[in-house]
Order: structure tokens, then C-alpha cells, then sequence
């Protein structure tokens, strides 16, 4: 199974490298790029993206959290639009929110410090597709902690807020003020819901640990609703672009946005949002333990995840968010690029997947030569 795409002779070991993870069925079906000042410098692929279709170009894939850091994206540019203050309370924007929650502001969301980490109620894949039920659900509940106060990676809340944010504020669901501001504008193969076109193009997820997580009685994260791959398969789930876990798209697409994301940093290019803007909402929020996540992970207060180890490349400027089961995306304004793996062999957990991070740690030694 050979590995096909843009990569010149320079880059030639980051090929050896994705080549052996299909040689060695580490990996059956994956995409890795990088872009730079809008040029693809590498952009491989292979594998399968169904059981009769090889892996192409325009094959997109669920990339579950990664998703975040896509919509976060959609927050700086209503950031830099002034149609959004993260100094402000939610129910600002949204009124029906301030139900036991008028303190949170628009940065504890985003930063995942609101303390509405979880669904308190039991609910099912199926209610995941009904954003409007969904919102209600989280105008009601009474949060976990005061806001600021701890942070909770809010795994599948998350979405819900931010997207209900843009809604309210844009008159526009996700998925049209992504394709209108982002898609159709920058050419980028990644939606938030499909088109009856996306169908010939996404890959089915494999489950390479077929045992997430641990029943638990407590409702945490993760847990509620359970996760189930065939539902994710499914053609309800395409459809429906669940914001915080159901982006769909190619790695080309993650790193060229990124890229430019980068560059408005490193060269106020304000392609998305202006340089003094950027800086102010990538400050770290307070450095604690994520209690979701039980790692100490460095949120911003725009929803992007700083460098930790190697995940995001050398530099500790770098930006970015990683998805479930290893596919990932970043901006590096050091170098001024947009680096994404993306994949459908899901392993589990939400830490750094070596198949994107020995890639990674290639591409940074061949920058150095």
C-alpha cells in the first residue's frame, strides 16, 4: 500500500516514515500535511477510507476534538470583528443562559473553566443530534463549580456553548459561518455537516482499542452519552456536524487554516484576526490540572491548547488542539506554518499519538538543515 501526495525530495523521510506505518499496520488509512505562506510543502496520504475506496486527496475523515480548535477559529473572527467581548457574561449574548449562571464569562467557556463539563442528566447519542434539545438541557443546569474557580475539559458541552454563541451572535449556524467565512473564502475540504457531495469522500473509523473507558456511575466528561463508532459511522452523525467532536475533514485543510492563523501572528497578515488580538486571547488561562483530563494542559482563552511536549512542534509559541484517537492540527508562528495528521484508526485516549508526533519531530529536524 503505497503512500501518494505532495512531497518533495527535502521531506522524503517524513514519507519513510508514514510509509512504515502502513507496512507495519500501525496505520490503514491517514492524511499528513504542512503548509507554509499558503504553499503546500507536503501533503501524503494512503491507506484505505473504505473497505473497496483507497484513501485520496479529498477524503475527509471525523476528527473529533481537533474540531475545537477549528470553531475557535470562528471566535477569532468574531474577536477581531468586534461582535464578540470574551470579557463578557454569556447571557449577554445569550439571556435564557443566566439561569444560576450570570457570572460565567465568555472566556470561562472558552477556556473550559465554566464548570458545565458534563451532561448532569442522562442522555443519548441520539439527543447529540438535537442541538436545540441540547441547549435547553444546558440553559437548566446548575454548574459544578464557580466559574474561573477549576477546569474540566468540557469534551462534548463544549460545542453546544460555543457554537450557541455564534448562532446568536452571527444569525448563522456553524456549519453556514464556517463554509461562508472559512470554506468557500480559503478553499478548505472541512465542514461542520455534510452536503450530499461529502458522502463520496469521508472514511468510516476504525477502532483500533475497542475499549475506551471505564462504566462509570458518575457522569463525567466523556462518559454521557457513551461513545459508539458505528454511531459516528452514521449517516445521521454526518449530517448533523455536532460541533465539539463531529468536524469532518482533510489534513490539508487543518494545516492551511492554521497556517494562516500563524501567519496573522508572526506577520499581522489579519487574514483572520489582527496580531494585537491574537496575542491577547492566547494567554494562558490559570495553570492548573485539567480534572477531566487529569493532565496539565495549557488552555487559552480563545479555545486553543499551547505547546505541551512535542504535540505541537518545538516551539512553545505554537497553538493548536488535538481530537480523539490521534488526529491532530496546529499553527506555529515561529516558522510560520500549519502542520495537521489526521486519521481513522482511532487509539484511545486524548494524549499525543506518536504517529503524529514522530512525523512531527521530522519535520522540525529537516527545518533545522
Amino acid at each position: 500500500m503505497l503512500v501518494q501526495g505532495i512531497c518533495p525530495p527535502k521531506f522524503e523521510e517524513l514519507k519513510n516514515i508514514f510509509q512504515k506505518y502502513f507496512d507495519h499496520n500501525e496505520e490503514t488509512g491517514a492524511n499528513f500535511s504542512i503548509v507554509k505562506n499558503n504553499e503546500i510543502l507536503v501533503n501524503i496520504f494512503g491507506g484505505l477510507k473504505s473497505k473497496n475506496s483507497s484513501w485520496d486527496e479529498n477524503t475527509i475523515v471525523n476528527t473529533f476534538s481537533l474540531s475545537k480548535g477549528i470553531y475557535a477559529s470562528c471566535i477569532a473572527k468574531l474577536i477581531e470583528e468586534n461582535e464578540i467581548d470574551i470579557e463578557k457574561k454569556v447571557s449577554f449574548y445569550w439571556p435564557e443562559f443566566k439561569i444560576n449562571k450570570e457570572k460565567i464569562l465568555v472566556k470561562d467557556i472558552l477556556s473550559h473553566q465554566s464548570g458545565l463539563f458534563r451532561f448532569k442528566e442522562k442522555i443519548s447519542n441520539e439527543d447529540l443530534l438535537n442541538f436545540e434539545k441540547i441547549t435547553c438541557i444546558l440553559e437548566k443546569q446548575n454548574p459544578d463549580h464557580e466559574p474561573g474557580e477549576k477546569t474540566y475539559y468540557h469534551a462534548k458541552t463544549h460545542g453546544y456553548l460555543v457554537e450557541n454563541l455564534i448562532r446568536r451572535i452571527a444569525k448563522k449556524s456553524l456549519k453556514e459561518f464556517f463554509y461562508e467565512n472559512f470554506s468557500k473564502k480559503y478553499d478548505l475540504n472541512f465542514n461542520f455537516g455534510f452536503e450530499k457531495n461529502d458522502f463520496n469522500n469521508v472514511s468510516d473509523l476504525i477502532e483500533n482499542s475497542p475499549e475506551f473507558e471505564k462504566i462509570s456511575q458518575n457522569f463525567n466528561a466523556f462518559n454521557n452519552p457513551k461513545h459508539e463508532m458505528n454511531f459516528y459511522n452514521s449517516k445521521d452523525w454526518r449530517l448533523a456536524g455536532v460541533s465539539s467532536m463531529g468536524g469532518h475533514g482533510s489534513a490539508l485543510a487543518v494545516a492551511k487554516l492554521y497556517d494562516l492563523l500563524a501567519n496573522d501572528l508572526k506577520f499581522n497578515n489579519n487574514k483572520i484576526i489582527s496580531q494585537n488580538k491574537f496575542k491577547e486571547i492566547l494567554k494562558q488561562s490559570p495553570s492548573r490540572l485539567d480534572e477531566s483530563l487529569m493532565l496539565p494542559i495549557k488552555w487559552t482563552y480563545s479555545g486553543y491548547i499551547l505547546r505541551g511536549g512535542w504535540m505541537f512542534g518545538r516551539n512553545k509559541e505554537s497553538f493548536g488542539h488535538n481530537g480523539w484517537g490521534g488526529s491532530l492540527g496546529f499553527g506555529d508562528p515561529v516558522e510560520g506554518i500549519g502542520i495537521s495528521y489526521v486519521t481513522h484508526k482511532i487509539n484511545s485516549g486524548m494524549g499525543a499519538d506518536m504517529r503524529a508526533v514522530n512525523l512531527i519531530k521530522k519535520a522540525y529536524e529537516i527545518f533545522e538543515k
